[in-house]
């Protein structure tokens, strides 16, 4: 299961002003690098919960014929846009997007038999994605993300922040956490 971002990301859940308020920042020559503390902090809660924050649309990849229903590693799917199966020769075949059914609260598809009947086939489906609100806790968490990685700026590097998950967040993040079996 590989997932591919297919556009931009329409707006962050925390925008540049909140986190500059959280962090009593007033002056604007530090904007792109909070702004990009927001980013990252909003993918590591996306990554840590499974949960996509900020809508955008995602390409899901399959190697071979999937199982008729597939539980999606992220989420949730609001809307599926199109699915396609690839042939022997690698050539793409459309199989109607309407025929891919959204269940569990948009956590896994039931795909059609067009899409899991053919061995050895690979399969593409994209989707629109993305909490229709994002709850308080996790937006406290970003947050605090921000202001962490804000307070270490000089102690790692943009493109390793946020460079400390403290305790706080990681319970705020808790009751979002998927479990496996």
């Amino acid at each position: 299961m590989i997932w591919i971002e297919n556009g931009p990301v329409e707006a962050e859940p925390v925008t540049l002003a909140e986190a500059k308020a959280h962090i009593r920042v007033e002056r604007e020559d530090e904007d792109t690098a909070i702004a990009a503390f927001v980013r990252a902090a909003r993918e590591t809660i996306e990554a840590r919960t499974g949960l996509v924050l900020a809508s955008r649309a995602m390409r899901l990849c399959l190697d071979g014929p999937p199982l008729p229903d597939l539980a999606l590693s992220k989420g949730p799917a609001r809307e599926v846009t199109a699915a396609r199966i690839f042939d022997e020769a690698g050539e793409p075949q459309d199989v109607d997007p309407a025929s891919v059914r959204i269940v569990r609260a948009g956590g896994a598809l039931r795909l059609p038999p067009a899409l899991t009947g053919a061995a050895g086939r690979d399969v593409e489906i994209e989707m629109e994605m993305g909490v229709a609100a994002v709850p308080d806790m996790l937006r406290l968490a970003m947050l605090h993300l921000v202001s962490v990685s804000y307070e270490m700026r000089g102690a790692a590097p943009p493109a390793m922040q946020p460079a400390h998950l403290p305790p706080l967040v990681r319970g705020l993040l808790a009751p979002y956490r998927r479990v496996g079996l």
